[in-house]
């Protein structure tokens, strides 16, 4: 679902409400593919629905993509490393959101387009080019693989979303407010201030979202706002066929969807592999995830200011974040994290940010070695950098800290690439978009690392 439209006069009741709704969308239909230049290669199936069934869809989605152990750990996770406030309950606030957001949704496994009846066709006209987009791309694409969960890289998975719902937005802004503009040719000033006003919008317009903690606002927006910024930035002097090929070989991270021209470049990034911890037994591996660019930027805000906090996360280069624990869900888990980075100075930024994350503004143990040290309750959280890599662990039994320090950097796998040198000689370049990062495995850059870490830093 698409963050809300403004607000309109109310719909109008019973059948006649659903015959307009229905011929709107035949009307919109036409409209959509004359715009993406994707034809209808069959009917589109298509019903009206109240806002109580559209959540009782949504909740279904929920319940068939994750098992209530699944929401239940991911609480945990984001719970124990800061992201969410402990008396949160997760999966209702989720809902809430998402039912709140949705004005409509197209379902690709039962290739249905669901209409709301409670909004006015004044706002269910952008909503429908938006979900009518999402109709053709399954017919060309397939969404299916698009929509089913990579359960341990969800940053993958929400660097795909951002490009579905980004191209589905673009459209949208082409449909209603940016109707006769050439898009391929879309000032950078524009695409800027329109992902800010879709995030804006979407607080503003929404009491759960603009309520709900910083990482759940960010992490549902980041596909409409930062995927239709991907969208703009990939079409500049190119046509509408330039994001069908897109579809081919979509973003592999958010890092991808952040700085296109990491997407443009085909980096990849560095795949970490966890192994078992014997050092944290009896607790098991609960789940595994990878947090991304987005999701690190998130946690080092959590304890420092937002600049600092993105120029710190852009350096990423790939990371692996595992739960250990037990079944019980009151009982505290331990997270481990080991994460990649692009350059050594990239690293050292990094963790200065991890330090405030898990020292919470206390000092680490003295005679610590290279690891920065924090124990409370009886439960360590640490910090340890070695060369581009870093390890962070949340809530390990304190007298096991150190072991478990080594076994991480002993069991654990990471392949880096060289780490890039830049070209003194080559003159500086204008940067495509701020927070920009030098691609890893590059021998030749435009400017150097800690140039464009002291530079200015937008969302």
């Amino acid at each position: 679902p698409e963050p809300p439209p403004p607000p309109a006069a109310p719909a109008p009741d019973g059948a006649n409400a659903m015959r307009a709704l229905l011929a709107a969308a035949d009307d919109i239909t036409r409209q959509v593919v004359a715009l993406r230049g994707l034809e209808a290669r069959r009917p589109i199936a298509r019903g009206v629905l109240s806002r109580e069934d559209i959540g009782r869809k949504i909740l279904e989605k929920v319940h068939q993509d994750y098992t209530p152990g699944e929401i239940a750990v991911t609480a945990r996770l984001l719970k124990r490393v800061g992201l969410l406030p402990p008396e949160v309950d997760y999966l209702p606030l989720i809902l809430g959101v998402l039912q709140e957001q949705a004005a409509g949704f197209y379902d690709p496994f039962a290739h249905q387009l669901y209409i709301a009846d409670w909004l006015g066709l004044d706002q269910q006209r952008p909503a429908m080019a938006h979900e009518l987009v999402h109709a053709l791309q399954d017919q060309h694409f397939d969404l299916r693989p698009f929509s089913t969960p990579i359960k341990d890289d969800g940053d993958r998975q929400l660097a795909r979303s951002a490009l579905v719902e980004g191209d589905a937005s673009v459209l949208m802004f082409e449909f209603g407010a940016l109707r006769g503009m050439d898009l391929e040719r879309v000032p950078e000033s524009v695409i800027s201030a329109i992902g800010k006003g879709v995030t804006a919008a979407a607080v503003d317009q929404s009491q759960a979202l603009g309520q709900a903690p910083r990482f759940v606002r960010e992490t549902l927006l980041f596909p409409y706002a930062a995927g239709a910024q991907l969208v703009f930035t990939l079409r500049r002097g190119h046509p509408w066929s330039r994001i069908d090929e897109a579809f081919k070989a979509p973003p592999e991270s958010t890092e991808q969807v952040i700085h296109p021209e990491k997407y443009l470049a085909k980096e990849r990034p560095v795949e970490i592999t966890a192994g078992p911890l014997a050092t944290l037994a009896p607790r098991k591996e609960l789940g595994r995830d990878v947090f991304g660019e987005l999701a690190m930027r998130l946690l080092f805000v959590t304890r420092v200011a937002d600049g600092p906090g993105e120029r710190a996360a852009a350096g990423w280069g790939g990371d692996r974040i595992v739960v250990y624990g037990t079944d019980e869900d009151a009982a505290p888990v331990t997270v481990v994290s080991r994460s990649a980075w692009d350059t050594e100075p990239d690293a050292r930024e990094a963790e200065a940010a991890m330090r405030e994350v898990v020292g919470r503004g206390a000092k680490g143990l003295p005679d610590t070695g290279a690891a920065f040290v924090v124990e409370r309750d009886g439960e360590a959280f640490a910090v340890e950098r070695r060369g581009r890599e870093l390890v962070a662990i949340f809530g390990a039994p304190a007298g096991s800290r150190a072991a478990v320090l080594d076994e991480i950097w002993t069991s654990w796998k990471a392949t880096l690439p060289p780490e890039p040198v830049a070209d003194a000689a080559a003159p500086a370049a204008p940067e495509p978009r701020p927070a920009t990062r030098r691609s890893r495995g590059s021998s030749r850059s435009s400017s150097s690392s800690r140039s464009k870490r002291s530079g200015k830093h937008g969302k």
